[in-house]
């Protein structure tokens, strides 16, 4: 059975959106199904909706995404839309730290590109340290250069603590 796609539609109510995730987890078709459809390159509403039955579905039941890492990032890779990508690195996150491992050296360019990109918004900054932290790999100079960057310029206080308390955590660990 595949994912009725017709579902995925504006004006979805969030109890509907979550009650798909929930069956999401239950059919390893539908997980194959939803990456596809997220992965499409202009976005719009099917993938957005798509994407967010993902996340929902893995922050649900992790193991519902097992063996998916990497096509979760080429989906992210194939769709231009930054609602989508929010959502599907999301959903990413929830993957067993083993495949996130696997994946080190992309999450962690992508996360340190998501940091240091000026027109990220916050959302997304805290996305991208998670991916650095997720990637498994020693956070090297350049993650510490574009957090200090990136909190003097904070866009706001909360933003701006947070990456500071990241810079605290990385030299307590030096």
């Amino acid at each position: 059975m595949t994912f009725p796609e017709a579902r995925l539609r504006t004006g979805l109510p969030a109890a509907e959106a979550k009650a798909f995730a929930k069956e999401t987890t239950h059919h390893p078709g539908w997980v194959h199904d939803l990456i596809r459809i997220s992965s499409h390159p202009e976005g719009g509403t099917v993938p957005r909706k798509a994407a967010w039955v993902l996340r929902h579905a893995a922050l649900m039941s992790p193991a519902c995404i097992r063996g998916r890492a990497s096509a979760i990032l080429d989906a992210v890779d194939a769709c231009q839309d930054a609602s989508v990508h929010r959502e599907l690195l999301k959903a990413l996150l929830e993957a067993p730290k083993d495949e996130l491992s696997a994946l080190g050296e992309s999450l962690y360019d992508l996360g340190l590109g998501l940091c240091a990109d000026p027109k990220s918004p916050v959302a997304m900054v805290h996305v991208g340290v998670m991916l650095l932290h997720a990637s498994s790999l020693p956070l090297g100079e350049e993650v510490v250069e574009v957090w200090r960057e990136k909190g003097r310029s904070a866009p706001t206080q909360p933003l701006a603590r947070f990456l500071a308390k990241q810079l605290a955590a990385l030299k307590g660990h030096s």
